[in-house]
């Protein structure tokens, strides 16, 4: 994770991660006062702050509870999850690009791209999620469900440019 961050931060980061079994953007609250009961409120809300600034999670203000609302973004993946499950969000969302620059088609349905790419969901999804900004936002499906970052992605011409930058970009 992000080295100058407190320990705090970063055990909460990385539970957070581990705790979101498919991939996506995990909600948490209050819940995590008791995963971390050594820890008091405050030194809990600060660190939350800390993954906020480095765009690991959004808070959310909410009233009652003790801690804001917080969702997790597909950044924590990212500094996350070489460390937890072994596999680079950004070196899949590399792979994942060159099978989408071969076949174009699959983009479209997010259980066929799965399909064929043959991976578990968990690291699947944040590689997928990292490449709707490369897609013209009319051609990113948005249809409300709980499986995938989106359901597909249709792709044109300017989208297979931005899939064929990313490559080069993140390629090593």
């Amino acid at each position: 994770m992000h080295d100058e961050m407190s320990p705090l931060a970063q055990r909460l980061g990385r539970y957070m991660a581990e705790q979101c079994t498919d991939g996506l953007d995990g909600l948490f609250g209050d819940d995590l006062l008791e995963a971390f009961p050594e820890e008091d409120r405050k030194s809990i809300s600060f660190a939350l702050v800390e993954l906020k600034v480095e765009g690991l999670v959004k808070l959310t203000p909410v009233m009652g509870p003790y801690l804001d609302r917080v969702q997790t973004t597909v950044e924590l993946f990212k500094a996350c999850d070489a460390a937890i499950t072994g596999h680079d969000p950004v070196e899949d969302s590399v792979e994942l690009a060159r099978l989408l620059l071969e076949k174009p088609s699959l983009g479209g349905n997010a259980a066929e791209l799965e399909l064929e790419i043959g991976w578990e969901r968990r690291r699947f999804n944040p590689a997928f999620a990292l490449l709707i900004p490369c897609v013209a936002d009319g051609r990113v499906r948005k249809t409300l469900q709980n499986t995938y970052p989106t359901l597909g992605l249709l792709l044109a011409d300017e989208d297979i440019l931005e899939l064929r930058r990313y490559v080069r970009r993140h390629s090593r």
